[in-house]
C-alpha cells in the first residue's frame, strides 16, 4: 500500500531533479539505499553519514513546504510530499523534522483542509502522524496552547465528513490538547 501511495507523486513529467528528490525521500522513508549516505574514514572504511542523509531531506522539506498554488494552496502532490515528511518523522523519531512540521502543518492544513483530510481517507496510515503534528502546533514553543480546544471543537465536524467518525476521532485522539 505505501508503494502504491508514493507512486502517485512520481508523475513521468518530472524533471531529473524531482525525481532524484522523489528517489531521496522514498529511501529515507522505507529506510533503504543506506550506502547513498556514507563516509570514508582515513583507513578506507566505510560508515553511515546520518548528517549527510538528514541535510537531503531538509533541503526536500524546505523546497516543499511552501505552498505550489495562489492563495496558499498545495497542490495534492506537494501535500502528500509533505504529510509523508510527518509519516517520516514520526517513524524515524526525527526530533528536527517534527519540530518544522509543528510549526508549519496547522496552517498548511488550514487553508487546505479538504485536500488534507481527502488524503487522509485515501492514505489512512498517514492519519497518526499527521494528527499528531497537527496538534504539536498547539503549545510549540509555549504558543497557541489555548487555540488547541477550539480547534478540536471547530474542526471535528469536517473530520467526520471526510474522514468518517471512527477516524476523526482517532485524529481527535492524537491532537492532545488540554
Amino acid at each position: 500500500m505505501f508503494l502504491c501511495a508514493c507512486s502517485s507523486i512520481n508523475a513521468q513529467d518530472n524533471s531529473s531533479d524531482e525525481q532524484q528528490d522523489f528517489y531521496v525521500l522514498l529511501s529515507n522513508l522505507l529506510k533503504i539505499n543506506s550506502m547513498d549516505y556514507t563516509y570514508t574514514d582515513s583507513d578506507g572504511k566505510k560508515h553511515p553519514d546520518r548528517l549527510k542523509a538528514f541535510k537531503d531531506l531538509e533541503r526536500i522539506y524546505i523546497k516543499n513546504i511552501e505552498a505550489d498554488m495562489p492563495n496558499e494552496i498545495f497542490s495534492s502532490k506537494r501535500l502528500k510530499i509533505v504529510m509523508f515528511f510527518s509519516y517520516y518523522s514520526k517513524t524515524s523519531n526525527s526530533a528536527a523534522l517534527q519540530e518544522y512540521l509543528a510549526a508549519d502543518l496547522k496552517p498548511i492544513y488550514s487553508a487546505n483542509k479538504e485536500t488534507f483530510l481527502k488524503i487522509l481517507k485515501e492514505l489512512p496510515f498517514l492519519l497518526p502522524s499527521n494528527c499528531d503534528r497537527l496538534g504539536a502546533y498547539f503549545g510549540h514553543e509555549g504558543k497557541n496552547e489555548e487555540k488547541g480546544k477550539q480547534f478540536v471543537k471547530n474542526n471535528k465536524g469536517i473530520f467526520s465528513k471526510h474522514l468518517g467518525v471512527e477516524q476523526a476521532n482517532q485524529c481527535i485522539s492524537y491532537i492532545k490538547v488540554n
